[in-house]
């Protein structure tokens, strides 16, 4: 069932987001970024399935707004991971802020994508 399936990949998502907040947590209290690469790209490669996954699903009818919403909020999670990962590729903080910016966006959609669930 397509709602059941789409509640597991929202699950997913939150999961990955929450480590990965888990991780900036770890890095601003001083952790080598260098011990988080690992976690960082395996939240990234997860997130990347649930992108996938969600791309092949095939909304009920009346769901597609909200699909693709979901869908999008997705995209944009794993573009804020990447932008972050490219800070292991020149060093360069600033993929810290824009990484963060996406983030919000990809938490608006996120809210946006829960309130017209609720007005379901």
């Amino acid at each position: 069932m397509y709602s059941r399936r789409m509640q597991r990949h929202v699950q997913r998502i939150g999961y990955n987001v929450n480590r990965f907040r888990g991780s900036l947590i770890l890095l601003r209290g001083g952790r080598d970024p260098q011990e988080l690469r690992d976690e960082f790209m395996d939240i990234e490669r997860s997130l990347t399935r649930v992108f996938r996954d969600i791309s092949s699903e095939i909304p009920d009818p009346g769901l597609a707004d909200l699909h693709n919403l979901i869908f999008k909020a997705v995209g944009t999670y794993l573009e804020a991971i990447r932008e972050f990962l490219r800070f292991y590729d020149d060093g360069d903080d600033d993929h810290f802020v824009h990484s963060g910016l996406m983030i919000n966006e990809a938490n608006e959609l996120m809210n946006q994508a829960a309130a017209m669930f609720n007005g379901l």
